[in-house]
């Protein structure tokens, strides 16, 4: 159940047959049909026995940006969130490619998140993880989320702060000033971030797969809408530190999960 094994039954014999119809949405007994009465989506049969890891990512891993050829837009996870690319180059990368990001309207953009930071339902889950190289110390927006595009209802996650020493600082942001500051960055090196999210922990900030900080339990607001998830710099968003400014480098493997990561877990992600 969402990925996690709920029951387990050892003397199962194996499904025989070969071919024929698969109805889903109902199940007939005799005569008589009983309909399902609900949403059903992203229906896939595997013809072998998926492992526990392959099963909680089909559950939990909403979507995963690699930005490798021979599709950087695709979303190599289960769930196909092809994005677009704007203004944006596609360089060598931490893995393979990445996108090199030109700071005002360079932006990679997809659409039909539903479990993440102002999304349908208040204070869900949810976990952002990527890699970044900045190529100038410049106030910006990295990452923003946004039920629609036609408004600036949207809000800044990730983005950088200046600092007293003419740099600049990773700072996170979860609205109504709950905010971690981060480390500063480090110019034309990779840092991984990862910020996850949970009612009881807030958010949290990783930095490299190390742990930083947190915000402390908070309710994450929720815009009741499906959302735009935009890497780089698209739009101006309501934001209480952010700035609403392009940011200029490199970002690559951007992982969006509808659950909090672990410390293990977000490791994994750092050390590819």
């Amino acid at each position: 159940i969402n990925g996690i094994q709920d029951n387990i039954k050892l003397n199962a014999n194996s499904y025989q047959i070969t071919n024929g119809i698969i109805e889903i949405g109902a199940s007939k007994i005799g005569l008589i049909k009983n309909s399902f009465n609900g949403y059903i989506d992203n229906c896939k049969i595997t013809l072998r026995a998926k492992s526990s890891i392959e099963i909680l990512n089909d559950a939990t891993l909403t979507a995963y940006y690699s930005f490798d050829l021979p599709y950087p837009n695709n979303d190599d996870g289960p769930n196909g969130l092809n994005g677009t690319l704007f203004n944006t180059e596609l360089v060598d990368g931490h893995v393979n490619q990445a996108i090199n990001f030109s700071g005002q309207s360079s932006y990679f953009q997809a659409y039909g998140f539903y479990q993440i930071g102002y999304g349908v339902i208040q204070s869900k889950p949810f976990s952002v993880s990527l890699w970044i190289n900045p190529s100038v110390y410049n106030p910006c927006a990295i990452v923003q989320m946004s039920p629609t595009l036609r408004s600036r209802y949207c809000r800044n996650l990730i983005g950088f702060l200046p600092t007293e020493n003419s740099t600049s600082q990773i700072i996170i942001e979860g609205g109504n000033y709950t905010l971690i500051s981060g480390p500063e960055v480090i110019l034309n090196t990779w840092t991984h971030i990862s910020v996850t999210y949970s009612i009881i922990n807030g958010l949290r900030l990783y930095i490299d797969g190390i742990y930083f900080d947190s915000t402390g339990s908070f309710p994450f607001e929720a815009s009741g809408s499906i959302i735009y998830l935009q890497i780089g710099f698209s739009r101006w968003c309501i934001s209480y530190s952010i700035p609403n400014a392009g940011y200029q480098g490199l970002v690559d493997e951007v992982y969006v999960h509808s659950r909090e990561l672990t410390q293990s877990e977000i490791n994994i992600l750092a050390n590819p």
